[in-house]
C-alpha cells in the first residue's frame, strides 16, 4: 500500500519495536509484526496485532510493572 505518511514510498513486511507509555509503565515490544514503508520508515500493524499489543500492555499496567522489554510473541 501507498503509505499515508510521506505519501511516496510502498509498505512492505517487517518488524519494528513499539514503545507504549500508560500510568507510568514504559513497555517496549521488540520483532512485532508491521507493514513498513520502504521511504520513511513508518509502521502500520494490523487490528489483532494492535489489539495484542494494547491487551498485554493493560496487563502489564495492572500487575505493576513500571519498565519492561519484550519480545512479541502473538497469543
Amino acid at each position: 500500500m501507498k503509505c499515508t505518511v510521506c505519501k511516496h514510498g510502498e509498505t512492505r513486511p517487517g518488524a519494528v519495536s513499539v514503545t507504549l507509555e500508560r500510568q507510568g509503565a514504559t513497555l517496549v515490544f521488540r520483532q512485532v509484526p508491521a507493514q513498513v514503508c520502504d521511504n520513511c520508515g513508518e509502521a502500520y500493524h494490523d487490528e489483532v496485532v494492535s489489539m495484542q499489543l494494547l491487551q498485554k500492555a493493560e496487563e502489564a499496567v495492572r500487575a505493576g510493572v513500571e519498565v519492561d522489554v519484550r519480545r512479541y510473541a502473538a497469543a
